[in-house]
Protein backbone atom coordinates (compact mmCIF):
# COMPACT_ATOMS: atom_id res chain seq x y z
CA UNK A 1 0.00 0.00 0.00
CA UNK A 2 1.51 3.42 -1.12
CA UNK A 3 0.61 6.15 1.21
CA UNK A 4 1.24 8.96 -1.13
CA UNK A 5 -1.67 7.32 -4.06
CA UNK A 6 -3.52 6.76 -0.62
CA UNK A 7 -3.74 10.25 0.25
CA UNK A 8 -3.84 11.71 -2.83
CA UNK A 9 -7.21 9.88 -3.97
CA UNK A 10 -8.19 10.72 -0.57
CA UNK A 11 -11.48 13.48 -0.74
CA UNK A 12 -9.51 15.33 2.15
CA UNK A 13 -6.67 16.00 0.00
CA UNK A 14 -9.01 17.21 -2.91
CA UNK A 15 -7.19 20.39 -5.44
CA UNK A 16 -3.57 19.26 -3.06
CA UNK A 17 -0.70 19.16 -5.44
CA UNK A 18 1.87 16.37 -5.28
CA UNK A 19 3.88 18.27 -3.31
CA UNK A 20 1.12 19.27 -0.91
CA UNK A 21 0.29 15.35 -0.40
CA UNK A 22 3.74 14.93 0.47
CA UNK A 23 3.95 17.74 3.00
CA UNK A 24 0.45 16.18 4.63
CA UNK A 25 2.19 13.06 4.21
CA UNK A 26 5.10 13.71 6.65
CA UNK A 27 2.64 13.75 9.07
CA UNK A 28 0.78 10.17 8.49
CA UNK A 29 1.16 7.20 10.52
CA UNK A 30 0.01 4.00 8.55
CA UNK A 31 -1.82 2.03 10.61
CA UNK A 32 -2.48 -2.00 9.62
CA UNK A 33 -5.41 -3.49 11.35
CA UNK A 34 -6.93 -6.95 11.30
CA UNK A 35 -11.16 -7.47 11.08
CA UNK A 36 -12.54 -6.61 14.34
CA UNK A 37 -10.16 -4.35 16.10
CA UNK A 38 -11.05 -1.66 17.53
CA UNK A 39 -10.02 2.13 16.59
CA UNK A 40 -11.11 4.33 19.10
CA UNK A 41 -14.20 4.03 21.25
CA UNK A 42 -16.81 6.71 23.00
CA UNK A 43 -15.43 8.97 25.52
CA UNK A 44 -11.74 8.17 24.23
CA UNK A 45 -9.59 11.17 24.07
CA UNK A 46 -9.69 12.46 19.85
CA UNK A 47 -6.25 12.51 18.92
CA UNK A 48 -6.02 11.69 15.57
CA UNK A 49 -7.92 12.21 12.39
CA UNK A 50 -8.11 8.92 10.07
CA UNK A 51 -8.04 8.26 6.33
CA UNK A 52 -9.03 4.75 5.48
CA UNK A 53 -6.96 3.90 2.48
CA UNK A 54 -8.11 -0.01 2.58
CA UNK A 55 -10.91 -1.76 3.58
CA UNK A 56 -14.44 -0.74 5.51
CA UNK A 57 -15.24 0.45 9.46
CA UNK A 58 -18.13 -0.06 11.63
CA UNK A 59 -19.38 3.30 13.15
CA UNK A 60 -21.54 2.86 16.45
CA UNK A 61 -22.47 3.59 19.81
CA UNK A 62 -23.40 1.77 22.96
CA UNK A 63 -26.73 2.29 24.48
CA UNK A 64 -28.39 0.66 27.42
CA UNK A 65 -25.55 -1.67 27.27
CA UNK A 66 -25.89 -2.33 23.40
CA UNK A 67 -24.31 -1.18 20.36
CA UNK A 68 -25.84 0.05 17.95
CA UNK A 69 -24.03 0.51 14.18
CA UNK A 70 -24.82 3.92 12.88
CA UNK A 71 -23.06 3.93 9.78
CA UNK A 72 -20.14 2.34 7.45
CA UNK A 73 -17.21 3.47 6.03
CA UNK A 74 -15.16 2.64 2.76
CA UNK A 75 -11.69 3.82 1.33
CA UNK A 76 -11.03 6.34 0.47
CA UNK A 77 -12.73 7.87 3.14
CA UNK A 78 -12.02 9.73 6.61
CA UNK A 79 -13.63 9.92 9.93
CA UNK A 80 -12.58 11.38 12.97
CA UNK A 81 -11.32 14.75 11.63
CA UNK A 82 -12.54 17.14 14.44
CA UNK A 83 -9.89 15.73 16.41
CA UNK A 84 -6.81 18.17 14.47
CA UNK A 85 -9.25 21.24 15.03
CA UNK A 86 -10.42 20.57 18.87
CA UNK A 87 -9.17 17.66 21.31
CA UNK A 88 -12.03 16.01 23.17
CA UNK A 89 -14.02 12.74 23.58
CA UNK A 90 -15.13 10.60 20.60
CA UNK A 91 -18.76 10.95 20.60
CA UNK A 92 -18.73 7.23 18.86
CA UNK A 93 -16.61 4.12 18.23
CA UNK A 94 -15.15 3.02 15.39
CA UNK A 95 -13.79 -0.68 14.73
CA UNK A 96 -12.59 -2.23 11.47
CA UNK A 97 -15.18 -4.37 9.54
CA UNK A 98 -12.79 -5.84 7.57
CA UNK A 99 -8.84 -6.06 7.56
CA UNK A 100 -7.94 -2.06 7.19
CA UNK A 101 -5.26 0.32 6.22
CA UNK A 102 -5.88 3.54 7.89
CA UNK A 103 -3.36 7.01 7.48
CA UNK A 104 -3.36 8.27 10.79
CA UNK A 105 -2.95 11.78 10.94
CA UNK A 106 -2.02 12.27 14.98
CA UNK A 107 -2.59 15.97 16.45
CA UNK A 108 0.41 16.73 17.96
CA UNK A 109 2.71 16.11 14.13
CA UNK A 110 -0.29 18.11 12.40
CA UNK A 111 0.15 21.38 15.25
CA UNK A 112 4.31 20.91 14.19
CA UNK A 113 3.06 20.62 10.55
CA UNK A 114 1.42 24.12 10.93
CA UNK A 115 4.26 26.19 11.92
CA UNK A 116 6.53 24.64 9.29
CA UNK A 117 3.32 24.80 6.01
CA UNK A 118 0.69 26.88 7.41
CA UNK A 119 -0.40 26.98 3.68
CA UNK A 120 -0.78 22.89 3.36
CA UNK A 121 -2.66 22.75 6.66
CA UNK A 122 -4.87 26.09 6.64
CA UNK A 123 -6.06 24.23 2.64
CA UNK A 124 -6.28 20.62 4.45
CA UNK A 125 -8.82 21.88 7.17
CA UNK A 126 -10.40 24.26 4.51
CA UNK A 127 -11.11 20.64 3.55
CA UNK A 128 -12.42 19.10 6.83
CA UNK A 129 -14.54 21.94 7.29
CA UNK A 130 -16.77 21.56 4.18
CA UNK A 131 -16.31 17.70 4.27
CA UNK A 132 -17.89 18.00 7.95
CA UNK A 133 -20.50 20.51 6.30
CA UNK A 134 -21.68 17.50 3.52
CA UNK A 135 -21.43 14.87 6.47
CA UNK A 136 -23.97 16.49 8.81
CA UNK A 137 -26.29 16.95 5.45
CA UNK A 138 -25.69 12.94 5.13
CA UNK A 139 -26.66 12.26 8.66
CA UNK A 140 -30.38 13.97 8.38
CA UNK A 141 -32.24 11.30 8.55
CA UNK A 142 -30.22 9.55 11.02
CA UNK A 143 -30.74 12.77 13.67
CA UNK A 144 -34.17 12.81 12.88
CA UNK A 145 -34.89 8.94 14.18
CA UNK A 146 -33.20 10.71 17.58
CA UNK A 147 -35.25 13.13 17.62
CA UNK A 148 -38.17 11.22 17.31
CA UNK A 149 -36.96 8.54 19.60
CA UNK A 150 -37.25 5.76 16.77
CA UNK A 151 -33.08 5.33 17.60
Amino acid sequence: MDAFLALKDNPLLRGFTEDGVKIVQAAVTVRRLDAGSPIFVEKMLGESAFLLAQGEIALFVTRGGQEREIGALMAPESFGELALLSPGPRRISARARTACVLLAIPRRDFLNLQKQRPQACLKLLSNIVERFGQKAGEAGPLLDRVVDGSF
